[in-house]
């Protein structure tokens, strides 16, 4: 009888690794295989993985990324029409590439919010930010020549600050935020690096 063979050695992961298997739990929130509190469990221990076996045990259940299922999948319009975002206290993040839907509510107690939508994708050409932030930071990093409008946007006793356009060009996203951000801070910005035309 042969011996068994030693486990294969733990393998630490990269910041890439995480954003790689991160974009795969959105796009699993976005087809509805991932409730909303799974996916936000799933999405922090993926943020502070080490090890590669972490990683592959929150997509372990999930299609591999191609896969098709025998079940007949929604159309990704109806998937991705409408996405909220909550959490009674702490950070509400998002970034690297992950699907941005047309219609985004946030709701927040307290804590902060950080949406990075710069490598993200977004296929509408208009998204609403519906923002509910009773206290704390909002910080929301657009892709290069998008445009944000924040005259539905109450800021109560926030401060707020845009560095984009608020008028809308061709062939770049438009954001509209509406809702109410009470106390903190509100930021708009492009990805840090950007160059002003």
């Amino acid at each position: 009888m042969e011996p068994t063979p030693p486990p294969a050695p733990r393998k630490r992961v990269s910041d890439a690794e995480r954003e790689q298997i991160s974009a795969r739990l959105g796009d699993a929130y976005a087809e509805g295989r991932l409730g909303l509190e799974e996916f936000d469990r799933r999405s922090s221990a993926a943020y502070g993985a080490v090890f590669d076996d972490e990683l592959l045990a929150l997509v372990a259940d999930l299609p591999a990324p191609g896969e098709t299922v025998a079940v007949p999948a929604p159309q990704p319009a109806q998937a991705a029409e409408a996405v909220e975002l909550t959490s009674e206290s702490g950070t509400l993040r998002r970034r690297g590439e992950w699907t941005v839907p047309r219609v985004l509510r946030i709701r927040s107690l307290a804590g902060s919010v950080r949406l990075d939508m710069s490598r993200a994708r977004i296929p509408h050409p208009v998204v609403d930010i519906e923002l509910s932030v009773l206290s704390g930071s909002t910080v929301l990093v657009l892709p290069d020549g998008a445009t944000a409008d924040l005259d539905r946007l109450h800021t109560g006793h926030a401060s707020h600050r845009s560095r984009v356009p608020a008028v809308r060009t061709p062939q770049a996203p438009h954001f509209v935020l509406s809702g109410e951000t009470y106390t903190g801070a509100l930021r708009i910005r492009y990805a840090r690096g950007h160059r002003r035309r």
